[in-house]
């Protein structure tokens, strides 16, 4: 959680530097290459913008072995010029090297409080699984719907336990939240039962998610934890990509760059930020923060491009909440930088 008081930019950038350090200890290294031996299928998450949702905390997997992508309400569309290259490019470095690639389409709700569900689609989770599932038919016509490289899967998170929520054909469905005693047998078998036509190697690599799920939600359903706790408190707007170092649930609104209007997802997250301070649910006197990002992962060109990258969208950015949301100017301060992917280090360009 961000102190009350603190500077938001200060805090953010020590916060990095602390989960890069942690990302290239030594541990964290062979912990991800382990994991990576062990579990060879690639797994790509396609989430909310919301920071809640943060699939390497609430599955206790290594940091970077699930690669997100990130928008208002988990809105995709494969025809998206940029999010389609972006997806193609990975399902093809993926078989190149071998591997088979899920994915999951993911929505988020609230069992407690519909309003502390999803923003992006008015708090209507009926609709907000209706989107997951409409993404996971348009990976199979894209990719075959005989799943021979790649298996799409529409994925639930139950927000207030942080409980996963496996969907399959026919109404199968799974909830780890349901299983907080089960064998690591029965968890098998239930997974097995909701894809009977999932490859072996891909349940054997859903089964740590699960696992991990499993543990999470059993500790975290020992403690009662305040409602307050459970709001929408975000309080950074962060855009672009490179994020997955945060770690900061409720308190940030990730969008990345892939849809065509994605400038409407930065106006509803400066509004969502606005409302926050209205309501009181965070501290209108420390002002919020947009924080901007481009990832590399080599020097030259590809730094060179991230940089020109970050710089547009921080610009873009400025002028959408300056013209939109006007009122939460007074109160923003601006964080613009890279990420070098393999360190996870945001190097700053412009406060």
């Amino acid at each position: 959680m961000i102190p009350k008081g603190a500077d938001i930019a200060q805090f953010i950038r020590a916060r990095n530097r602390q989960q890069s350090k942690a990302f290239c200890s030594p541990g964290a290294q062979l912990a991800r290459r382990l994991y990576r031996a062990q579990h060879p299928t690639e797994i790509i998450a396609l989430k909310c913008m919301d920071g809640r949702l943060n699939l390497p905390v609430i599955t206790t997997t290594p940091p970077g072995v699930i690669k997100p992508y990130r928008n208002v309400g988990g809105k995709f569309d494969l025809g998206w010029p940029f999010f389609g290259r972006l997806i193609l490019d990975d399902v093809e470095n993926a078989v190149s090297n071998g591997r088979r690639i899920v994915v999951l389409s993911t929505y988020h709700f609230s069992v407690g409080d519909k309003h502390r569900g999803c923003a992006g689609f008015a708090h209507n989770t009926k609709k907000a699984y209706e989107s997951a599932e409409r993404l996971r038919v348009q990976c199979e016509d894209a990719f075959g719907g005989d799943h021979f490289a790649l298996y799409p899967i529409v994925l639930g998170i139950e927000t207030d336990k942080n409980a996963l929520i496996f969907h399959g054909k026919r109404a199968r469905s799974f909830d780890v939240s349901k299983y907080l005693e089960a064998s690591e047998e029965d968890l098998h078998r239930g997974l097995r039962e909701t894809y009977p036509d999932m490859p072996d190697r891909l349940i054997d690599d859903l089964m740590p998610l699960v696992l991990g799920n499993q543990a999470y939600v059993r500790e975290w359903t020992k403690h009662e934890r305040p409602v307050k706790d459970l709001q929408h408190k975000e309080q950074i707007i962060a855009v672009g990509r490179g994020f997955d170092w945060l770690h900061l649930p409720n308190n940030a609104l990730i969008i990345g760059p892939y849809d065509p209007r994605w400038e409407d997802a930065v106006a509803t997250a400066g509004k969502i930020v606005l409302e926050n301070m209205r309501a009181k649910r965070i501290p209108e006197k420390d002002g919020a923060l947009l924080l901007v990002s481009a990832p590399f992962m080599s020097v030259g060109a590809d730094r060179g491009v991230a940089i020109e990258k970050a710089l547009f969208l921080g610009r873009e950015s400025e002028r959408v909440l300056r013209d939109r949301v006007p009122s939460i100017m007074k109160k923003m301060k601006v964080l613009v930088g890279i990420v070098d992917y393999n360190t996870r280090q945001f190097h700053v360009l412009k406060t």
